[in-house]
């Protein structure tokens, strides 16, 4: 009996021998052993040329073994990418499942171009007498900041009620040119807005160091309060490695508080004129003040300059002056050199000054021009001139006189010579 069992089981052992070894090989088969793997992740995300970031590596060993010693040999990397501290050393050991996380430091020159820089890692592991070597990579964006600016915006002043063209000007202050960018502006509480077209536009390329200039007609509200209004600009783009980019920023326009007036001759008459000014524009003028200044064709006489006070939108005053004309006395000593502006039929340009305070407290000065005819200023002329044109045809006068009566004497003394000739002719007739 015995021998039949032990038969039995030797016979059985032969016949799962083979699938036992197969098993055993199978199991042999599955196991890894240590296997590191590494990722790894920048911060910030975009660095920028001058300023500091972390490249953050995450080893974990995949295997089904101890990695024993892990060391990082050495580092590669481009020369705009300075490593700050120590990189290279024996990192932590990891178990089956294990990993462990590393920071290193580094700088980004301060000339550097925007682009995806690389950092290849050293790694050296093993267990036992089995040594691996992996060479990860890890990526690094660089980004010049605030690559595309607003750089002005012209006009820079509005007034209300206006309809114009205003030009903003984007320029790349990058490295590398930017294409597809759009510009968006806006404005608060609406008080300029955009004729024809949207707040919107495409920007097709602009080039490195490029300025992109972009004209939008816009309406002012015609009830729009003088000051500074922001507005609210946007610059999308995608950058040298495909990362969209947003750029924000607030740029200030002003809505003048300025006005515009009209001055037209209401009287004018023996040198007496009287201008009436009027407030054209959409603000109101403060402390208005109407000025004859000096100019080639008039000068007042008396007082230069009549304070009217306050001008509203839309009012109006009257202002009167003495005039004449800008002539000097020396000029009009005799006849033949009157100037020409004392003709009656003359039009000259009357110069006249209006200086007031606009809503936003700035003191302001314009000019405007005037047609003016000289005969009426030159009313106001009349007693000087009537006397200097008579000073001179008295004297002019006063020397005809003499010529006339030494001319006259000359003629009776010739007459008288010739008589009292002939009058000895006759007696020595006589005598003979």
């Amino acid at each position: 009996m015995k021998k039949v069992l032990i038969f039995a089981s030797v016979a059985l052992f032969v016949l799962l021998a083979p699938f036992l070894l197969m098993a055993n090989v199978a199991l042999a088969a599955t196991s890894t052993g240590p296997l590191v793997q590494a990722s790894f992740s920048a911060n910030p995300v975009t660095a920028t040329p001058g300023n500091d970031g972390y490249i953050q590596m995450t080893l974990k060993n995949a295997g089904d073994a101890a990695t024993g010693s892990i060391k990082l040999s050495s580092v590669s990397m481009d020369s705009n990418i300075i490593p700050s501290g120590t990189w290279i050393g024996d990192l932590s050991l990891l178990g089956a499942g294990d990993s462990v996380t590393s920071l290193f430091k580094f700088t980004v020159s301060g000339s550097t171009p925007s682009g995806l820089y690389t950092v290849t890692f050293n790694i050296n592991y093993g267990a036992d007498s089995t040594s691996r070597t992996i060479n990860p990579n890890a990526i690094i964006n660089v980004q010049t900041p605030s690559i595309m600016e607003l750089s002005s915006i012209n006009p820079s002043s509005l007034q209300p009620g206006d309809k114009i063209n205003l030009t903003f000007t984007i320029t790349n202050k990058g490295s590398s040119p930017v294409a597809n960018a759009v510009f968006t502006w806006t404005s608060s509480g609406n008080a300029i807005l955009p004729l024809g077209s949207g707040n919107r536009v495409l920007i097709p390329s602009i080039g490195s160091g490029a300025d992109y200039k972009i004209p939008v007609e816009v309406s002012v509200s015609p009830s729009a309060a003088p000051g500074v209004y922001p507005l609210g600009i946007t610059i999308q783009y995608s950058d040298k490695s495909g990362t969209n980019q947003t750029i924000n920023s607030v740029a200030g326009i002003k809505i003048s508080g300025e006005t515009d007036f009209d001055v037209v001759a209401q009287d004018s008459s023996a040198g007496s004129t009287t201008l009436a000014v009027a407030n054209i524009g959409a603000n109101a003028g403060q402390s208005v003040i109407v000025s004859i200044p000096s100019q080639e064709n008039f000068r007042a006489v008396g007082t230069s300059s009549s304070v009217v006070g306050n001008l509203n939108t839309g009012d109006y005053t009257l202002a009167t002056f003495q005039l004449a004309p800008a002539t000097r006395t020396a000029n009009i000593s005799s006849p033949a050199r009157i100037p020409a502006n004392f003709s009656s039929g003359n039009n000259e340009n009357l110069v006249v000054e209006i200086s007031y305070t606009d809503a936003l407290g700035i003191r302001r000065t314009v000019q405007k021009n005037v047609m003016l005819s000289a005969a009426a200023a030159a009313g106001n002329f009349t007693g000087t001139r009537s006397a200097t044109q008579h000073g001179a045809t008295q004297t002019n006068g006063s020397g005809g006189l003499i010529y006339i009566i030494i001319g006259a004497g000359g003629i009776v003394a010739i007459v008288a010579f010739f008589k009292i000739r002939k009058m000895r002719k006759t007696r020595k007739s006589e005598k003979k």
